[in-house]
């Protein structure tokens, strides 16, 4: 696959806008999606690492949940963020939480071989129109992870209703992780697809259609849009495609 034709793929179901980031999230809906993603992974980690870590860093932290919660599980670990805001949350966190501003498409501020651990959410990147920040990113990580060391990845695509399509911009099939990661170096990729029913009964679909409902009240769509939402998830068998897992740089 040449590089042309994986940027078509894994670009071309993304909704395309001037703004390459999203703006920073509503907290409720935050904490919503990160129960999402911790259910999904029966954890907040998938890659093989232990209590030996010395340094981890997550890219886009936004409200810091995970930060937070792994900060309390690694107490001898020291976690730090990057985020285009400065969003460090407003509460008492723990002292091996660092929240810092910058924007992570134009290089990460920390030395070579640096972080244990790299987790990305690659939903933050969806608005991008092109995939060179991407791979200049990736490149990034790569740098910065430790010998031995992992990234953790996380995106996700909407098998969807011709109303939530139009609502969200956002239309299926993004499983390209894998060559993206390969591409850049990282080896012993191991990717894991789930497909979550929305609104079918399961707590984290429901937990996933109040994200929606949230992400889309916040763009101000109509209310008789938002009514009928949950109806035609149903309708069309509407689900989220989650594609989660990890690559180690030897």
């Amino acid at each position: 696959m040449t590089r042309a034709t994986l940027s078509q793929d894994w670009l071309g179901n993304r909704a395309q806008s001037g703004e390459y980031l999203p703006t920073a999230n509503d907290v409720d809906r935050d904490l919503l999606y990160h129960y999402v993603r911790k259910s999904i992974l029966n954890g907040n980690f998938s890659c093989p690492v232990d209590k030996s870590m010395e340094r981890v860093l997550e890219i886009a932290y936004s409200s810091g949940y995970w930060m937070m919660e792994m900060a309390t599980d690694f107490p001898n670990t020291q976690f730090f963020g990057i985020d285009l805001e400065s969003s460090a949350p407003d509460l008492v966190y723990p002292r091996n939480c660092f929240f810092g501003q910058g924007d992570y498409l134009k290089g990460l501020p920390y030395q070579d071989n640096f972080f244990d651990m790299v987790r990305l959410d690659m939903m933050h990147l969806r608005s991008l129109s092109t995939l060179d920040p991407i791979l200049f990113l990736l490149s990034e990580v790569f740098r910065v992870t430790k010998k031995g060391g992992y990234i953790e990845f996380w995106d996700s695509d909407y098998n969807s209703s011709p109303l939530l399509e139009r609502l969200t911009g956002i239309r299926v099939g993004n499983d390209h992780i894998e060559k993206l990661l390969t591409e850049q170096g990282f080896v012993n990729v191991t990717q894991k697809n789930v497909a979550i029913p929305l609104g079918k009964g399961s707590t984290v679909g429901e937990f996933t259609v109040d994200i929606i409902n949230s992400f889309i009240a916040s763009i101000d769509a109509r209310e008789d849009d938002l009514l009928y939402l949950i109806e035609e998830c149903e309708k069309y068998d509407s689900r989220i495609n989650v594609f989660s897992g990890f690559g180690q740089k030897l």
